[in-house]
């Protein structure tokens, strides 16, 4: 009597098992992370980047200049200091030259971002911006040291100097995408 209790409860315990076994294995797999396939970097980034600014104390009056174009901003140090936002080292040159190859240039839609007061430029002039805030941001790609975020660079100079990094994350739920909070780096150029 014993005995054929547990093998009755054995034969339910694996049945149940095959049952939430089962759905799992017949699920298909997740797709990989992919970055944006925007062909204009959207305000609410732009807005997201000044809301980081003026809580770090940037004057919401201050105007500040912003590359009109993402740009080239995936290098090995870049990529370094984001690694070291997640816990990692090593040496990153390569994996940045693929993934800054992969990336291509976008126009910014600063025309529609309203926290803060922008002065549109092409590129930054040395001289002519030697007293400007500048902020230049890359195109967004796939943060290569934690699953399921994408994310971008901005790099905030003094006319192209004196400058801090961020990592503006993002992430995709259902094919919407939402911004993380913006974290500084510990890369200062």
């Amino acid at each position: 009597m014993i005995n054929s209790r547990a093998g009755g409860l054995r034969s339910a315990v694996c049945g149940l098992f095959l049952i939430l076994l089962l759905p799992g294995c017949a699920s298909k797999p997740q797709a990989p992370m992919a970055a944006p396939d925007w062909t204009t970097l959207p305000p609410a980034i732009v807005d997201s980047f000044c809301g980081k600014l003026r809580g770090e104390g940037m004057a919401s009056d201050t105007p500040m200049g912003i590359v009109s174009t993402t740009q080239p901003l995936v290098n090995g140090n870049s990529l370094r200091s984001l690694a070291h936002l997640y816990s990692k080292d090593a040496e990153l040159s390569a994996a940045a030259q693929v993934i800054s190859a992969s990336l291509r240039p976008m126009p910014i839609d600063v025309a529609n971002a309203k926290t803060c007061s922008w002065i549109p430029i092409d590129k930054i002039d040395p001289v002519r911006h030697v007293d400007l805030m500048v902020v230049e941001l890359s195109s967004p790609f796939v943060n290569p040291f934690t699953k399921n975020e994408a994310g971008l660079f901005g790099r905030y100079s003094l006319g192209g100097r004196e400058s801090q990094w961020y990592w503006i994350p993002l992430g995709n739920r259902n094919g919407i995408w939402a911004i993380g909070n913006v974290f500084a780096l510990d890369m200062h150029e």
